[in-house]
């Protein structure tokens, strides 16, 4: 696979009417303190709704994937009391496969493709958390946009797996799959193409097309150039960094 083109500018066709301020600070997280408040965010959203999971994956704790160089944490940080909102994780198969080209076979559109995971996708249960899941999907579209991504993965459970149907996201498969992110759990596995989504927004006059393409939001504060570093570090930078990290 070629390295993905950086794509320059606004990543939609149509300019934005109006810019909204939100009830949160949508940043990327950084420092070890802000991945262990993610952490522990994380392991509460899941242990309301699937408590067993919790234990067996530790997702009070960071894993691997949330320590690697080459992943962005986004968090959404209540500008109230500074509590954290939600949070996702982004990763590519630049350098490493994703799990689920590991654990699938992606039909034939995916092979070879610069291919990104929103994983580990999670809210706040409340008027507070509701604004912030189409901020997540805003963050997550336009990182993977300026990154030259071709498409966007995510699994979902039931009910939530009917939000995504609804924000235009496709069914790889038709079928609910088992994968090693929720072990046990059936969950559909959905991508979105990233130079096909602002489309199917319009075409199906999604609730969300207006947040996402027609209004400005200062308050998502993430550096497409420091996403797109991330993203594109070579392996071999990779391993100078570590031995630079951890020297024998």
């Amino acid at each position: 696979m070629s390295r993905p083109t950086v794509r320059l500018g606004r990543p939609y066709t149509r300019p934005a009417l109006e810019t909204q301020p939100l009830p949160f600070r949508m940043r990327i997280a950084k420092s070890p303190e802000d991945i262990q408040r993610v952490c522990r965010h994380r392991g509460e959203a899941y242990a309301r709704h699937q408590p067993d999971l919790v234990q067996r994956l530790s997702l009070y704790e960071p894993e691997a994937d949330d320590l690697r160089d080459d992943v962005v944490l986004v968090m959404a940080e209540s500008h109230e009391d500074g509590s954290i909102l939600g949070s996702l994780r982004l990763s590519t198969n630049i350098n490493t496969p994703l799990r689920f080209e590991k654990e699938f076979e992606l039909p034939q559109r995916f092979h070879q493709r610069a291919l990104a995971e929103a994983g580990r996708m999670v809210t706040q249960n409340g008027p507070g958390g509701r604004m912030v899941v189409p901020a997540l999907v805003k963050v997550a579209y336009e990182a993977c946009f300026r990154s030259g991504i071709d498409a966007l993965l995510l699994i979902a459970r039931q009910p939530i797996d009917r939000m995504y149907k609804a924000m235009q996201f496709e069914d790889i498969f038709g079928e609910r799959v088992i994968t090693s992110a929720q072990p046990g759990v059936p969950v559909t596995l959905f991508f979105m193409d990233t130079l096909r989504f602002e489309h199917r927004l319009r075409d199906a006059n999604c609730q969300i097309y207006p947040f996402l393409v027609e209004t400005d939001h200062p308050d998502i504060d993430i550096d497409p150039d420091f996403v797109r570093e991330r993203f594109n570090v070579p392996q071999t930078l990779r391993r100078e960094r570590c031995s630079d990290m951890h020297p024998a």
